[in-house]
């Protein structure tokens, strides 16, 4: 008799256990979300301005690898709070593929921006319709721009474009 005791008790416990972790987890099934947008965004430094206009110094921001995001969901921030959507300053339609990149200067396109000059920070952000937000990329401009003097940014001659402070 004993042993039907002690199974009937053992199946028991095991119908209540199930019970308490289905409840457990068909409560937290309202918290579980999208996972968050994966992907690298890599960006490369031009302080020469080389091949820009007026040779202003400018960042390159490729999303380098992860799923393709919408552009209006790739947000660029500057330190001063300013922020523009990549699809505001890209022209290859509302998806952005891996391998695909923007130009940053702070002009034009982009000139809600600062300017690229030393010390100054950006970062890309993606979001999602909920409006959660996750930063793939900060970038600090660690080195002054260094254009040539013929710029028409640069009228003292000191290499640096004028809208950046000098020390």
């Amino acid at each position: 008799m004993s042993p039907v005791v002690g199974v009937i008790l053992m199946a028991g416990i095991v119908v209540v256990l199930a019970a308490v972790v289905a409840s457990l987890a068909v409560g937290f099934e309202g918290e579980l979300q999208e996972p968050a947008p994966s992907g690298g965004f890599d960006r490369e430094y031009a302080p020469s301005g080389e091949g820009n206009t007026d040779n202003r110094p400018y960042v390159v921001i490729t999303h380098e690898v992860g799923r393709t995001v919408d552009a209006d969901n790739v947000l660029i921030k500057d330190d001063a709070g300013n922020s523009i959507y990549w699809d505001d300053v890209w022209t290859g339609g509302p998806k952005v593929h891996a391998g695909e990149y923007v130009h940053i200067d702070g002009f034009a396109s982009d000139a809600v921006l600062e300017p690229i000059c030393e010390g100054r920070t950006y970062w890309v952000i993606l979001q999602n319709e909920d409006g959660d937000s996750l930063v793939v990329n900060k970038w600090t401009a660690s080195t002054p721009p260094r254009i040539p003097t013929s710029s028409p940014l640069d009228s003292n001659d000191n290499h640096v474009p004028d809208h950046c402070p000098n020390d």
